[in-house]
This record gives C-alpha cells, sequence and structure tokens, in this order.
C-alpha cells in the first residue's frame, strides 16, 4: 500500500493540471488582493486639498451657527425654535478626521476576503479531485493500472489519499500569498496591521477550517469522478446540485434553508451560519390574508460539519460502489 500510494504522489507531482488549478486559484487571490490596494490607497494631494476646503468650509458656517447661542441658555437662538436651538447650540464643531476617507487596517482587508479565497479554494480543490480520476478513465490509465495493482481497494484508497494529499498545498499557498500579498500592501499603502474584530486566534481559526474544508472537496470530487468516470457528467451534477438546492430549494420551501452546502460550510468555517423563515398566520382583519414575520435561525459548526462530513461519506461511498462493481475499460 505504501509503494502504491507513492507511485500515485509521483504521478500526481507530474498532473500539469496540480499546477494549473494552484496557479488559477493563486491568481484569484491575486486579483483580491489588487483589490484591496486599491481600496486602501492613501489620498491624493487633491483629495487632500477638498477634504481640506470642505471642513474650513463647514467649520465656518458652525461657527456662524452657534455664535449668537446663549452660553446659559442653549435653547435661546435669534433664528431658530427653542428646540432647533438646542440641537445646534450644543452640536460639536466638525474635525478634519471626519472629510478624509477611513482606510481599512491589514487585518481588515485579510478578514474580509477569506471567504472569496475560501470559495475558490473549494471550488479547486473540486476540480482536483474529479481531473486526478476522470482523466485516469478517459485514457484508459485505469484499466492499465489495475493490471499492475488488481486490488481495486487500495487503488481506491491510494488515488484518495493522494488528491487529498495534493489538496493541501493548493488550499495552504492561496492562503499565504493572502496574507503575505495583503502585509506587503499594508506596507505600500502605510496601513496599521490592526486586530480582527474576533481576535488573531478567531481569524486563525478560521483560517484552519478552510484548510479543512479544501481536501474535504477534493475527496467529494474523486467520490463522484469514481462513480461518474467523466468530468462533463460530473459538471453536470453539480449544475444539477447549485440549481436545485443552493438555489431553488430555499425558495420553494423555506424551511430547508439549513440543508444547503454553501450555509453548512459557513457555518463550519466561520463558527455559525443564519438563515430567515417567514412564519404567517391568518389575519383576522381581512379574510385570506396572512401577518408573517421573520425568523432568525441558526446553525451551528457542529451541524455545519456533520452536513459536510455527510456529503463526503456519501460521494466517497457511491464512487467505491461504483468502482468496485463496474468494470473498467
Amino acid at each position: 500500500m505504501t509503494h502504491l500510494l507513492r507511485a500515485e504522489l509521483a504521478r500526481v507531482r507530474a498532473r500539469p493540471l496540480v499546477w494549473l488549478v494552484s496557479a488559477g486559484v493563486v491568481l484569484g487571490v491575486l486579483g483580491l488582493v489588487l483589490s484591496g490596494w486599491w481600496e486602501s490607497r492613501p489620498p491624493s494631494p487633491a483629495q487632500v486639498a477638498a477634504a481640506g476646503e470642505a471642513y474650513r468650509a463647514d467649520l465656518a458656517a458652525w461657527q456662524a451657527l452657534v455664535a449668537p447661542c446663549d452660553e446659559d441658555d442653549p435653547s435661546v437662538h435669534p433664528d431658530l425654535p427653542p428646540a432647533e436651538a438646542v440641537a445646534a447650540c450644543t452640536s460639536r464643531p466638525p474635525t478634519p478626521e471626519q472629510y478624509v476617507a477611513v482606510r481599512p487596517d491589514v487585518s481588515s482587508l485579510v478578514t474580509e476576503r477569506l471567504p472569496s479565497v475560501g470559495v475558490m479554494i473549494t471550488l479547486g480543490c473540486l476540480m482536483l479531485g474529479v481531473g486526478l480520476v476522470t482523466s485516469e478513465f478517459a485514457s484508459g490509465a485505469m484499466g492499465t493500472w489495475l493490471t499492475f495493482a488488481p486490488r481495486r481497494g487500495r487503488v481506491f484508497v491510494s488515488r484518495l489519499a493522494s488528491a487529498v494529499v495534493a489538496a493541501v498545498p493548493c488550499v495552504a499557498a492561496p492562503l499565504v500569498t493572502l496574507v503575505v500579498a495583503l502585509l506587503a500592501v499594508g506596507v505600500v499603502n502605510g496601513l496599521p496591521v490592526g486586530e480582527p474584530a474576533g481576535g488573531w486566534g478567531d481569524l486563525l481559526g478560521v483560517t484552519g477550517r478552510w484548510l479543512a474544508v479544501g481536501p474535504a472537496f477534493a475527496a467529494v470530487g474523486v467520490g463522484l469522478a469514481f462513480a461518474l468516470r467523466h468530468a462533463a457528467a460530473v459538471t453536470g451534477v453539480a449544475v444539477w446540485w447549485v440549481a436545485a438546492t443552493e438555489s431553488a430549494l430555499p425558495l420553494v420551501l423555506p424551511e430547508s434553508r439549513w440543508l444547503p452546502l454553501s450555509t453548512n460550510v459557513t457555518a463550519w468555517t466561520t463558527g455559525s451560519a443564519h438563515y430567515v423563515v417567514p412564519s404567517c398566520v391568518p389575519d383576522p382583519a381581512r379574510a385570506g390574508e396572512e401577518l408573517c414575520e421573520p425568523v432568525l435561525h441558526t446553525v451551528a459548526a457542529g451541524q455545519g460539519a456533520l452536513v459536510v462530513l455527510v456529503v463526503v461519506a456519501l460521494a466517497l461511498v457511491g464512487g467505491w460502489l461504483s468502482f468496485r462493481l463496474r468494470d473498467v475499460a
């Protein structure tokens, strides 16, 4: 088994698909980094001058407004009724900081872009798992491989393990690229590092869970590829799942909004996910009408992880049964 796994890993390293998927995800991450650089650019001299002019104009207007105010009774103003006079005379002067766009710190840039990177990682690992298996069936290499390793269980497990191992750098490289590149953006644009809203421990936890999601979806891709044996068939199933389960089902049956895989992945990676289900009762004032109010529901991280594990298990069981029972050309 060890020799078979080593051979599979050597074949994976030689596959252009692995490097193309990794490069594609990293390229997408660099696009997010570019948007972070654009968002956090320091203001230009013209913008600074315009902000200073607006500040001075508003400060002069505020001074003219509060100049007639009575220091002892703020409700006394020659030009305003008492209620408006109190609001005007107790107002605070504008500050220069109000006229300069607030720029995010590095931790905010990382936190905002991490979910998008996670989606790209998930899709990339799914493609990786599918491609590593379907290419073997399409080229006929799987049948040749079985002549050297006739025990299908070992072939299945070694191919699964090699895909999961290959998914780890495909996940780690984009995440490292995101952090390092945004730190460089912070240096170039003069941004503070800051601290995430939930602390660095929470951000590291979210990152670690995305590291687990990538190999899990690579395993899903392997299972679907063994079951269907064609990349086009796997693509059709994926499109059907997105259209039916992720999009249509929550609209037709709002109570099922806990079921979509996107909701459960969000719950697992961020700690929880929320969805709204309308709760309706008959309207006593109008016959045949209903009164509805939204009810917030929460999907916990444990439930999200359980649903993801069930999907992974079903895909692997289906793939193993198909590989075990069907002939391989």
